[in-house]
C-alpha cells in the first residue's frame, strides 16, 4: 500500500486519483458535520461546490431536502442550516437529503470524484476509517482540505493519526508529508493541546464556535464510514 497526502483541496489536481482510495478531511467543519448527519440517519448528504447548485437541487427536491452550509463559517443566507454538527439531529435531519455547501470541504470531495472509491473521515469516525482501509487493496491518497487554500494543521493531525493507525495494521510506504503529520500526531498531548496554535480552530473559538470545536475534537464516536456515491455521499 501507497498513502500520499494532499496539503489542501486546492492541490487535488496535482495527484493522480485514478484506481486509488480518496479519504477527504476538513476536521473543522464539513467532514464532522458529514459524519454526524449520517449517524443521526441523514438519507444521503449531497456535496456541491456553488450555493446556486445547492438552491437548484432543493428546488429539484420540491423543497423536501434541507440545505446546509457556510460562507467564512457563517450560516449561508436562506439556508436551514450552517457548519454546526450539532445541529444535524436527527430530528432535524433523519430520513432528509442534505444538500451541503461549504468554503473547503465539499470543494475537496467533488474535486476527489475522480478516485475509485472515495470515504468521508474526520477525529468522530478515524478507527472505522482505518479498519476499512485495512482491508482495502488499493494505494490510498489522503485529502486535506485546509483552509481557503492553505494547509490546515487540525487536518493534518486527523491524517497523521490515520496513517499510524494505517501503519500499526499493514504495510505501507508514505509520501514525506504523510510522515511528518505521523510523527505530529504521535507527540505527546491530547488533540486540544496539539492543536492549541492551529489558526481555523482559534479563529472559530473567536467567533463563538467552542461547542462545535469540542464536539469535532472526540474520537471513534461513531462507527461508519461514509461513501461517495453517484454524487451522494451515503452509508
Amino acid at each position: 500500500m501507497k498513502i500520499q497526502l494532499v496539503p489542501t483541496a486546492r492541490q487535488i489536481a496535482d495527484f493522480d486519483l485514478s484506481n486509488k482510495t480518496a479519504v477527504v478531511i476538513d476536521v473543522l467543519r464539513a467532514t464532522s458535520v458529514i459524519v454526524t448527519a449520517l449517524h443521526n440517519k441523514a438519507k444521503a448528504v449531497v456535496p456541491v461546490v456553488s450555493v446556486e447548485k445547492a438552491v437548484e437541487l432543493y428546488k429539484a427536491s420540491g423543497h423536501t431536502s434541507i440545505l446546509g452550509g457556510e460562507k467564512d463559517a457563517v450560516i449561508i443566507d436562506g439556508f436551514q442550516l450552517g457548519n454546526s454538527p450539532l445541529q444535524y439531529t436527527r430530528e432535524t435531519i433523519g430520513g432528509k437529503e442534505v444538500i451541503l455547501k461549504t468554503t473547503n470541504g465539499t470543494e475537496a470531495i467533488n474535486a476527489s470524484s475522480g478516485a475509485n472509491k472515495l470515504l468521508v473521515a474526520a477525529f468522530l469516525n478515524l478507527q472505522a476509517v482505518v479498519d476499512f482501509l485495512t482491508h482495502d487493496k488499493h494505494d490510498i491518497v489522503v485529502v486535506c482540505s485546509g483552509t481557503n487554500g492553505k494547509f490546515s494543521m487540525d487536518d493534518g493531525l486527523c491524517a497523521g493519526m490515520l496513517i499510524q493507525g494505517l501503519m500499526e495494521k499493514t504495510q505501507a510506504d508514505c509520501c514525506d508529508l504523510g510522515l511528518t503529520m505521523q510523527q505530529f500526531a504521535l507527540q505527546k498531548g491530547d488533540l486540544r493541546e496539539k492543536l492549541m496554535h492551529c489558526l481555523h480552530l482559534n479563529y472559530l473559538l473567536s467567533i463563538g464556535y467552542e461547542k462545535d470545536v469540542n464536539y469535532c475534537l472526540q474520537t471513534n464516536t461513531v462507527n461508519l464510514v461514509p461513501q461517495w456515491v453517484g454524487g451522494k455521499v451515503i452509508v
